[in-house]
């Protein structure tokens, strides 16, 4: 599912197909009516005006938009041909979308070029670590945080200049860390990690054990 930014409907995946559902009152639509296809992980643009969702109505995955207050708006912007893609998320101008792919690839499309950016590549995600795969950008739409595995099976966190097409680690992968996101006003970065360490000194066989790590 998928807020709307004006937070009245609600975008659903269900069934191959994409509805808009009212927070409320209202009727609800079926925004791609495509039973020949399946359409998943729809995003919202954050200025309302579009509706991006991968379809495989062209035989593979690739990106469409639309606009949401038109008739058979849709179009297919990408051929990036074989593979699956994973959700969505657009940056807060509403002129990139970013996701990762089923080969790890964590990319950056910019509609108005057209072009896409590659940002980095994770090492051992499955599917369940895809599907779960978040990402978040700072308010000038600059940066895209992100957190993925590392060599010694940690997670770390990581930043994206777009301007610069450069990728910085700023978490060291001691402890896992993940699930970042930029304060409202871009200064600060706010992460989950696991660092509580609390070792107890077993009965039984003369050494530290760390139950609650």
């Amino acid at each position: 599912i998928g807020i709307s930014p004006d937070g009245n409907r609600v975008l659903v995946e269900a069934r191959g197909d994409i509805f808009s559902v009212p927070a409320e009152n209202g009727f609800v639509k079926n925004i791609t009516r495509s039973p020949g296809s399946a359409d998943r992980y729809p995003a919202w643009s954050p200025d309302g005006s579009s509706i991006a969702y991968w379809s495989d109505q062209s035989g593979e995955y690739e990106l469409w938009i639309t606009d949401p207050t038109k008739e058979n708006a849709a179009k297919k912007i990408t051929s990036y041909g074989p593979g699956f893609r994973y959700n969505l998320y657009w940056s807060p101008d509403s002129k990139k979308l970013a996701f990762i792919d089923k080969g790890m690839q964590i990319k950056i499309y910019d509609i108005a070029t057209g072009q896409t950016q590659n940002v980095d590549k994770g090492m051992r995600m499955m599917h369940g670590p895809l599907e779960g795969f978040t990402c978040n950008w700072s308010p000038d739409s600059r940066w895209l945080t992100y957190s993925r595995d590392l060599e010694n099976y940690h997670s770390a966190v990581f930043i994206y200049d777009v301007q610069a097409k450069k990728t910085t680690q700023v978490t060291s992968g001691y402890y896992n860390c993940f699930a970042p996101a930029f304060d409202p006003d871009g200064k600060y970065l706010y992460v989950l990690t696991r660092q509580n360490f609390q070792p107890n000194y077993s009965s039984i066989d003369n050494t530290f054990i760390y139950p609650n790590s």
